[in-house]
């Protein structure tokens, strides 16, 4: 009977513990186009950032590679002023952002002339500029393919990877791997910080899940981790946070 009560005990004690730790994990943030939607019509923007993003300034000829005129692609790339540095550049922008505002807000703001037509089956608009040099479609980015616009050259992807639900991360790798052409370069930038004490977004996303999401089809090179902590992340609940730069070329 002692035997009994004692396997009893520690059956009661393990599902304890299981409960305890799945109920730590924490609550993360579920995203979607009405989220951010909402985030754009409030002015609740403090992803974007008024100027170029430094890693980009520091590594662009690392993207680049010294090659002329090629096809860059941004997801998610709301009015980032890093499209319009790299097309100053002499490069053509390829983007993908859900939401039309941001991206009037850029051809507006960028004084670019540019026209909007609806793409096919109502599933989204297509801005372009005057010199067709950069090409922005508003719709879902999992219904952009390379169908759209070809493969592409290079990939910036600074606040795309961590916009997107974990659960979608590796529905994004495949997403991404499917529009690269042989030589494509894609720089990405990551975060790191307590997610037990910020529930996102911007979400942290581990080295490790880089290497697991793309290390069978991809090289992968850390460029890159500095200090990003900002007086305003106070506000997050955390004390740190990094940023992480990543090269990725296919194999």
């Amino acid at each position: 009977m002692n035997r009994i009560r004692q396997k009893a005990w520690k059956l009661l004690h393990y599902k304890e513990k299981i409960l305890s730790l799945i109920m730590s994990e924490p609550e993360f943030t579920k995203v979607s186009h009405d989220f951010w939607k909402t985030k754009w019509d409030t002015g609740k923007i403090g992803f974007h950032r008024s100027h170029v993003d430094t890693l980009l300034e520091k590594h662009k000829d690392t993207l680049i590679n010294g090659r002329e005129n090629i096809k860059i692609f941004f997801p998610l790339c709301g009015k980032a002023l890093d499209m319009r540095h790299i097309w100053d550049l002499g490069h053509t922008i390829i983007g993908v952002e859900s939401v039309r505002s941001a991206l009037e807000d850029f051809f507006e703001e960028q004084s670019i002339k540019y026209t909007v037509s609806d793409l096919s089956e109502g599933t989204g608009t297509l801005f372009i500029s005057e010199d067709k040099r950069i090409k922005l479609y508003c719709c879902d980015l999992f219904e952009f393919n390379r169908e759209c616009e070809g493969l592409m050259d290079a990939v910036w992807d600074r606040g795309s990877m961590v916009a997107i639900n974990r659960e979608d991360r590796q529905r994004y790798a495949e997403f991404l791997l499917n529009l690269l052409s042989p030589d494509c370069r894609y720089l990405l930038e990551t975060l790191e910080y307590d997610e037990t004490k910020y529930p996102g977004p911007p979400f942290y996303v581990p080295d490790q899940q880089i290497y697991e999401l793309f290390g069978e089809k991809m090289n992968i090179t850390k460029l890159e981790r500095v200090d990003a902590f900002e007086e305003r992340h106070k506000a997050w609940g955390i004390d740190s946070l990094q940023e992480n730069l990543f090269l990725l070329t296919l194999k």
